[in-house]
């Protein structure tokens, strides 16, 4: 494994950043709009705070993906500037499943911006939007393989419950510094819906693993698999944080214990800390490796010919 992260060049490491940043914006933008159409604890302030936010990480969100085109372009042709600016390149690209995924997910985005509209219309058309996000990342790389409909549910499933867990990061982290009676009344409602959120979040990850290595056991002396372990770690982290919030924390701010609402913010940071280092492994796993990669056999611009390779 650790031979083919070092041996990663300039153009497939830019790749990688950039799928972590629009993963992220992602995820914030449709986590956001989750949590306004899901959680009902929001003081009007809040709540506010948290459409500026979906509207500003949506737009982020769609400059990224979109970023993504030229990046893949100039990945296929060898990390060259040309390729990334050579319209037949990036024609070829955009008419890839990586293209199919964006528009998908570019309609998702400006559908979630609907949750600034106070109608009862735009909030269902918000939360269909939600779903386009999460699925347009089903739409490319491996989960195009055969059991196609159902690798396609259960990534839409798993990041539709990451998103709800991200989502709640800034409103909850807002809360916790001004109003920590607010912020736990807050963290309890989040809490009944992590309680169903999270297990179906990790039961979709184990599938999917299972369902793409077929032997998980085997699979982790390859590359794809012992860069999915570290991801499995740092998943096993944000647990132990999450479990931490809500045995501990949540009913420290509910009596309005001292400094509960600053140990819940540090909590947080850790959790959007975790998180991002997850889909940073995400990134660099459906980029230089896939599954039954043996190790060090992935070859990071190697498949510059292959351009449906990469999620």
């Amino acid at each position: 494994m650790f031979p083919s992260i070092l041996d990663i060049d300039g153009v497939t490491a830019l790749e990688i950043l950039v799928k972590t940043a629009a993963s992220a914006a992602c995820l914030a933008a449709a986590g956001s709009a989750f949590a306004l159409l899901a959680l009902a604890r929001f003081d009007g302030a809040t709540a506010r705070s948290v459409r500026q936010t979906t509207v500003a990480a949506a737009a982020l969100a769609a400059s990224l993906s979109a970023l993504r085109l030229p990046v893949r372009a100039s990945f296929l042709t060898g990390g060259s500037v040309a390729g990334a600016l050579d319209p037949a390149i990036v024609g070829m690209v955009a008419e890839s499943p990586l293209g199919t995924s964006l528009g998908v997910r570019l309609a998702g985005l400006a559908l979630i911006c609907l949750v600034v509209v106070a109608h009862p219309a735009a909030r269902i058309a918000a939360g269909i939007g939600t779903v386009l996000v999460c699925a347009s990342f089903a739409l490319r790389g491996h989960t195009l393989e055969e059991p196609r409909l159902v690798l396609g549910a259960l990534v839409t499933l798993h990041l539709l419950g990451l998103a709800f867990w991200v989502g709640i990061f800034a409103p909850l982290h807002r809360l916790a510094g001004s109003n920590t009676h607010a912020a736990g009344a807050l963290a309890a409602e989040f809490s009944r819906w992590a309680v169903w959120v999270v297990p179906a979040l990790a039961a979709a990850g184990v599938a999917l693993f299972v369902i793409l290595t077929g032997d998980p056991l085997a699979a982790l002396g390859t590359a794809y698999g012992r860069i999915l372990a570290v991801k499995l770690a740092l998943f096993t982290l944000l647990l132990g944080l999450a479990a931490l919030n809500k045995y501990r924390l949540t009913p420290a701010l509910q009596m309005g214990t001292l400094r509960a609402g600053g140990h819940l913010r540090r909590s947080i940071r850790l959790e959007a800390l975790a998180v991002l280092a997850i889909l940073a492994t995400t990134a660099t796993l459906t980029t230089i490796a896939s599954p039954g990669m043996e190790v060090g056999s992935a070859e990071p611009n190697g498949g510059a010919l292959h351009p449906e390779r990469p999620a």
